[in-house]
């Protein structure tokens, strides 16, 4: 799998901060983006795909404006006229600038006359003030949220260089949606583009077109079973991305018809983690669900990383004046790890592994994130490098899966690169092993992707900092799992019946049935 050139970079993965501070985040990314595509962790509702061809079409065919600027007025006052709707009286989750409409509802509520008429003109605006937009991004909902993942998905194409219409246009397919979509409108297809031209509306007209809501899609309508077929890839001519994500899909469903729930997504990350294919001779990257095993390894490599150097910097912020030398501070890390000094690394990988349950890894990472929680250094510290053991021990079945998905740069820090550095010091004794990791793969690994990231991109990342001959302590950061769309995923199989709070439907039953 190719991680392109670069540097670490910033990212949203697992982190209120956005931040990367070890350069561990976008090996992680890069395996989940392709095994889950069309769907990102801010794509909130499905239906928004029959949507946003029905006002791609429209524009198309009746304004047809090359100017971008119009364009985006026209496809904002959409949005801010389909957030009205589908927030009046019993409001849809997941819609784009409920806040805004909530607001804006209340307001012509207060007004105690259901005549009274909503302006969204300006609230649509790209170029009004911040404050008074219904949605501060310019680009919108479908600018800065549905469009990369609709293009993923097949459904628009965007514009190249030198194109005379330099705005995005729907696929073959995504008419198809516009038209079923229109089709459960009848009329009031040409209401609605009437009131978004006129930037207005009365409130006692919204009612009329909650049929365009997400919740009031029709299971069996021609939109529907359009939708189904595209987002579980059953389409001519799938493409390889198209067959990934109907993989994962159907994992999903099988995983829901086990819990009989709509399962939690660290649930499904576990499940899918534990109970993995089996892996000898390497493993196979055509296997979507040793792709999914390799990414849960990962991220939890990262989680193990990224505890050990959180309590650096806690050990940092309790010392005189917020200060301790490079050398001070790893031996306390080591220290806190309580290792044994007269075993080598293979030796206490061995030992931590044997006849442990298949449950070993994941209680292990449970009691590394509580102690972290709890402020407990030494167990924190000493749970994350048991950690680090059992995935050194357990990935040793999966190097071909992991040579194949992760031969990237190696200034992109994986699992592939940590488990080649301790493959190289496994006869070392544990203690010094632990110190050079610490050292080497955490300490100054994070001062070298912060100053990178201070060169390329001038931002200051540092949470500790060189200083004297000392490291300062400077900040702290979130630890926490990451993201990989799985609640998004299973939110859309819901959108459209498959699964619902009882587990899976008697419609993803005969998904399931036919695939």
């Amino acid at each position: 799998m190719d991680l392109g050139e670069g540097f670490p970079e910033w990212t949203e993965l697992g982190q209120d901060s956005g931040l990367d501070p070890l350069g561990m985040q976008r090996p992680i990314e890069i395996i989940y983006q392709s095994i889950i595509p069309g769907i990102s962790t801010i794509t909130l509702r499905y239906r928004y795909y029959s949507f946003f061809p029905f006002i791609l079409r429209h524009y198309e065919d009746n304004i047809r404006h090359p100017d971008p600027r119009v364009f985006r007025v026209f496809q904002r006052k959409c949005e801010a006229l389909f957030a009205l709707i589908c927030t009046y009286e019993e409001p849809d989750v997941g819609i784009t600038g409920y806040n805004w409409a909530k607001r804006t509802l209340d307001h012509a509520r207060g007004l105690s006359d259901e005549a009274a008429v909503i302006d969204f003109t300006v609230d649509a605006d790209p170029d009004a003030d911040e404050n008074l937009r219904y949605l501060r991004n310019k680009g919108g909902a479908f600018g800065a949220i549905y469009a990369t993942q609709m293009s993923e998905m097949g459904l628009i194409h965007f514009p190249k260089a030198g194109d005379p219409n330099p705005n995005p246009v729907c696929s073959d397919v995504a008419l198809k949606l516009a038209d079923a979509f229109a089709s459960e409108l009848g009329v009031l297809a040409a209401a609605f583009f009437e009131a978004a031209a006129d930037g207005k509306i009365a409130l006692s007209s919204l009612k009329s077109f909650e049929a365009m809501k997400p919740s009031r899609l029709k299971f069996g309508s021609a939109e529907h079973n359009l939708l189904t077929e595209i987002i579980l890839g059953k389409l001519d001519n799938p493409s390889p991305i198209d067959l990934k994500r109907r993989s994962t899909l159907q994992m999903l469903l099988d995983v829901s018809a086990a819990s009989h729930s709509i399962p939690d997504q660290e649930y499904v990350k576990w499940f899918w983690f534990e109970n993995v294919p089996e892996l000898h001779d390497g493993g196979s990257a055509s296997q979507v669900s040793q792709l999914w095993f390799l990414y849960q390894a990962c991220d939890l490599m990262r989680l193990a990383y990224e505890t050990i150097l959180s309590a650096a910097l806690t050990l940092l912020a309790a010392a005189p004046r917020r200060r301790m030398t490079l050398t001070a501070l790893t031996d306390e890390l080591v220290s806190a790890a309580a290792v044994s000094e007269d075993e080598t690394w293979d030796e206490f990988a061995d030992r931590m592994t044997d006849g442990a349950a298949t449950t070993i890894v994941r209680e292990h990472a449970k009691a590394m994130l509580a102690a972290k929680d709890q402020g407990e250094i030494a167990e924190q510290v000493h749970a994350a490098i048991s950690l680090i053991a059992l995935l050194y021990t357990r990935m040793s079945e999966a190097a071909n899966l992991i040579d194949e998905e992760l031969s990237g740069a190696e200034y992109f820090q994986s699992i592939r690169t940590e488990l080649k550095f301790l493959d190289h010091i496994r006869s070392s004794l544990v203690d010094s092993v632990v110190e050079k990791m610490i050292r080497e793969r955490i300490l100054k690994r994070h001062l070298w992707v912060a100053s990178r990231k201070f060169r390329n991109q001038k931002a200051y990342t540092f949470l500790m900092e060189p200083e004297e001959s000392q490291l300062r302590y400077r900040d702290k950061f979130s630890v926490a799992p990451s993201s990989p769309r799985i609640k998004q995923a299973l939110d859309f199989l819901r959108d459209i019946g498959l699964v619902d709070e009882g587990g899976i439907t008697q419609l993803g039953r005969a998904e399931l049935a036919a695939a």
